[in-house]
């Protein structure tokens, strides 16, 4: 059977959260322009040239870049559509969203939940979905 395009976005998202060297959280993101085509992979972790002690949960935090900020830079705002994690964005990653002109957000579980993300979501018109991938 073939993949989606959400599922197919989904399951690149999950090999590049394969890059990150965050031994607790593990985020990949694909961003998808409209004609299906990819516009971005990104994945959690040190912005280039910065080390992070990354057993030090509260260091890593303030410092690590998320996986939805390195693939939507490779974006151009209103060229796409689908921004797709393997975790539910962050409120940041989804105003960042907004402001590239995302429209819909696939993701695969909740493991950090933030309650205003959903209310973002519809704020801003996105459609979100929670996909289940076999």
């Amino acid at each position: 059977m073939r993949l989606s395009w959400k599922e197919y976005a989904l399951s690149l998202a999950l090999v590049a959260a394969k890059r990150s060297e965050d031994p607790h959280t593990k985020v990949g993101a694909c961003v998808l322009r409209y004609d299906h085509s990819i516009a971005g992979l990104g994945y959690n972790g040190a912005p280039a040239g910065i080390s992070i002690n990354w057993k030090n949960r509260e260091e890593r935090r303030p410092n690590v870049i998320h996986a939805e900020a390195n693939a939507l830079r490779y974006a151009q705002p209103n060229d796409v559509y689908l921004l797709a994690c393997n975790l539910m964005p962050c409120r940041n990653c989804i105003q960042l969203a907004a402001s590239y002109g995302i429209t819909e957000i696939a993701y695969v579980e909740e493991k950090i939940y933030d309650s205003l993300s959903p209310q973002l979501c519809q704020n801003f018109k996105i459609k979100l979905f929670h996909v289940k991938l076999s």
